[in-house]
């Protein structure tokens, strides 16, 4: 009996110790289900001398000469009890073991599908993510890439999804003493959730910096068709007073001035539009480039024919006299926009690149 109480001992000692799992594999577990059958095996060949130590303590709790009295009755009930409890608990125990080591094979295979099915996600993502078309590209490329990288981080985002199963397979795992003492699932959690990061990171730059490219000629072209409706407007309305209107020579007076008035508030913003321009021009590819510079000339010309209308409505209007066809057609276009302190600084554009153009032919010149 008391080489059984030892059994005992060192068997449910050997059953409540966790399951040490050194590396993640297959031969682990099978490794494992060896020495736990080692394990079974044993208590397996302990079956008869359990069952004969139940049946004997049976017999003498039925034979009343082998027991003097109630005191030995119960001692003897008791060790049976407690013998019959820890012989049925060692045998549900070994049970249990085995299924948990083939259950923790089967989480090992479900945490291992689904990492690598993000993983193959993950590399392709990262290769997208690393070579956008956001550099030199044409504004209508960059408005294509925009779409696809929002596109790209709506699906980096849905992602999290799985990436968030995998954790949670990995903290299910590690809160029940599954995981590998080499740490390979660790790693591999913490190096997932990282990479993810980053990848959003990445994506969320690429995506700055193409709305900053963009949004830049999107207010520069917002801009440019604000000022070109303005001036559009002051046009029709201009040659509403000089031609159509019946007013007098106050009220003409008094619409040319709110004219000036205009022109006034707004050079600063067609200048600012041009300087605006020029460095869109720096950072463009080249066929952008020419597009903005042709936008910005196409601006300046008009400016020039609103503003000098203007001016020369205000000349006639001063001398108090009618313009002539043959008057129209011999005024100098650039004098008369002289005349008009508002229109020279909208002038400074065209000289700009005028003197630009001449330093460059110098230079050339002095190269040859």
């Amino acid at each position: 009996m008391s080489n059984l109480r030892t059994w005992l001992s060192r068997i449910e000692t050997e059953l409540a110790k966790p399951v040490v799992y050194n590396v993640c594999h297959s031969n682990e577990i099978q490794k494992k289900l060896a020495e736990h059958q080692d394990l079974q095996r044993d208590i397996e060949q302990h079956t008869e001398s359990v069952a004969s130590v139940l049946t004997l303590c049976d017999v003498l709790l039925h034979d009343a000469d082998a027991c003097g009295g109630d005191s030995e009755n119960d001692s003897i009930l008791q060790t049976t009890r407690s013998l019959d409890r820890r012989w049925r608990n060692i045998c549900a125990m070994s049970m249990e073991r085995r299924m948990r080591i083939e259950e923790t094979w089967r989480l090992w295979c479900k945490f291992l599908g689904d990492y690598s099915h993000f993983e193959e996600w993950l590399q392709t993502a990262e290769l997208t993510a690393a070579n956008p078309d956001s550099a030199n590209v044409l504004y209508t490329s960059a408005k294509e890439e925009l779409k696809k990288f929002e596109a790209f981080q709506r699906q980096v985002h849905e992602r999290l999804t799985q990436l968030e199963l995998v954790n949670k397979q990995y903290r299910r795992l590690a809160r029940e003493n599954r995981t590998d003492a080499a740490s390979k699932l660790r790693v591999m959690v913490h190096d997932g959730n990282q990479r993810w990061d980053c990848l959003q990171k990445r994506v969320a730059s690429v995506l700055r910096r193409l709305k900053h490219f963009t949004s830049q000629r999107e207010d520069f072209e917002g801009t440019r068709e604000a000022i070109l409706v303005w001036l559009t407007e002051m046009d029709l309305q201009l040659t509403n007073v000089e031609h159509f209107s019946e007013s007098d020579f106050e009220d003409k007076m008094r619409q040319l001035k709110g004219f000036q008035q205009e022109i006034t508030l707004n050079t600063n913003k067609i200048d600012a539009l041009i300087v605006f321009g020029e460095n869109l021009i720096q950072k463009s590819a080249p066929l952008d480039a020419v597009l903005i510079e042709d936008e910005l000339e196409e601006l300046h010309s008009y400016c020039q024919e609103v503003f000098g209308r203007v001016a020369r409505f205000h000349h006639r209007l001063i001398n108090k006299r009618p313009v002539l066809d043959e008057d129209r057609e011999m005024s100098d276009p650039e004098t008369d926009l002289c005349d008009s302190p508002d229109v020279s600084n909208i002038t400074s554009w065209s000289e700009t690149q005028r003197r630009k153009e001449e330093v460059d032919v110098t230079a050339t010149r002095g190269i040859s």
